[in-house]
């Protein structure tokens, strides 16, 4: 089950760059458009791989036919094992990947687990074990951490209290060196179920400062998408609104990816030049295509599926829907830095978010509606669209001040400092 290691150095030296181990479920650099926490965790590896950091990616293999092992760019990504699909095959892959962590762990001066899941049971053997050994060429034991992430359904406080094995993760993480949070709901999560409160560490998403797109920029990158996919033909006149997520809902609701398909045929009436692009896959997808070609607006909603680069598609499109509490992790932030009008739904979880990064003004500002009610969506829509021009300054604004507050160049610095300092006195739990 284990894959060779190609070309990598047996130990790590003490004056060698920062080198971090990303231990993670979804680590999917061609489709990272099909799952919010893939492209999270495909942005976060590229961003501390460019910042100067080594970093390789250790991750379950999820068809028979994909390599054990890639190199993405300068990353090396090792998929040590099939994904396991139930109870044995879980406990099976946590003892395997235990195993293939204890082994490699000397290589790294962090493993890192992306989010709490049984993973992190895996990292906090490996952990344990390195601490046991005494390497005069080492100049600490290799390091363990978590980044602890989420909103709402989709955060990881909700799985450990959903999760079969929520209980046993939680202690594993009480093992670990460091854990990082997003925000501050997660660090009470974490002190409430036992973390001490000196091993959390928030470092905040960062975001970009803006940079207009230039026409000539617009016509190329739609030209491009066009050359992929002929259903994201447009027009120099047309204008593109785009939902990016995860095509799943519940029964007999209206929230969600469906609520921007039962508006479809009404808003793209209204603007003969509206194009939508839906990206994303899921279980609802065939039921998409079959109701948008039901309601005769296949010609004007393209569903491509996903794309490894979106720069050309954010660089194409006019504005963004924001449906459920999974593009939080990041369709939201990525509207946001490329000031783009973005239309929100009003939930509960979504507006924690919001209201957590900006001013209170600021967050009243988004064009927000209520979630399950397709004619709020619309009556929203209409109020941004038909004044398109007001909404991008608006939106402009929206971006600087996220760029201001919580700038991507102190993200990165917070993860180098973090990576590089010297191991602290663990505290008594």
């Amino acid at each position: 089950m284990s894959s060779s290691l190609t070309a990598t150095s047996p130990t790590r030296t003490s004056n060698s760059a920062p080198s971090v181990l990303w231990v993670t479920r979804r680590y999917w650099p061609h489709g990272a458009g099909q799952h919010a926490r893939a492209a999270a965790s495909l942005e976060l590896s590229n961003a501390w791989s460019a910042m100067g950091t080594h970093v390789e990616v250790v991750t379950p293999r999820y068809g028979a036919h994909w390599s054990h092992e890639l190199l993405y760019d300068t990353i090396h990504v090792h998929r040590i094992a099939a994904a396991p699909k139930g109870e044995w095959s879980m406990q099976r892959y946590v003892r395997h990947l235990g195993n293939w962590l204890t082994e490699q762990a000397k290589r790294f001066d962090w493993i890192l687990c992306d989010g709490i899941n049984d993973d992190v049971r895996s990292v906090a053997t490996a952990i344990a074990q390195s601490r046991g050994d005494n390497r005069p060429d080492q100049k600490q034991p290799t390091r363990g951490g978590l980044i602890c992430d989420g909103w709402g359904g989709d955060s990881d406080e909700v799985w450990c209290r959903q999760a079969r094995g929520g209980k046993r993760c939680l202690q594993a993480i009480t093992e670990l060196d460091q854990i990082f949070t997003r925000h501050p709901n997660a660090d009470r999560f974490l002190v409430s179920n036992g973390v001490v409160p000196d091993r959390i560490q928030r470092i905040a998403k960062g975001f970009a400062r803006p940079t207009r797109v230039t026409l000539n920029q617009r016509i190329e990158s739609r030209r491009s998408l066009e050359l992929i996919n002929t259903d994201l033909k447009t027009e120099k006149e047309d204008q593109v609104l785009l939902w990016c997520g995860h095509m799943t809902g519940r029964a007999n609701t209206a929230e969600g990816v469906k609520l921007l398909v039962a508006s479809a045929r009404i808003i793209c009436a209204r603007y003969p030049n509206l194009k939508i692009w839906m990206l994303g896959d899921g279980e609802l997808h065939d039921w998409v295509h079959t109701e948008l070609r039901a309601e005769g607006v296949r010609s004007v909603v393209a569903i491509p599926g996903t794309f490894p680069d979106m720069t050309d598609i954010w660089n194409s499109v006019d504005g963004v829907v924001v449906t459920d509490e999974d593009q939080l992790r990041y369709t939201l932030p990525m509207a946001i830095s490329h000031a783009l009008p973005t239309v929100i739904a009003d939930h509960a979880c979504i507006r924690a978010w919001i209201d957590d990064k900006f001013s209170s003004d600021v967050a009243d500002s988004f064009a927000w509606f209520t979630s399950n009610k397709p004619s709020a969506f619309r009556k929203t829509f209409r109020t941004v669209w038909d004044d398109l021009p007001t909404a991008v300054d608006l939106a402009w604004e929206v971006a600087m001040d996220a760029s201001r507050r919580l700038s991507i160049t102190e993200e990165l610095n917070r993860w180098a400092a973090a990576f590089s300092s010297e191991k602290p006195t663990l505290p008594t739990s």
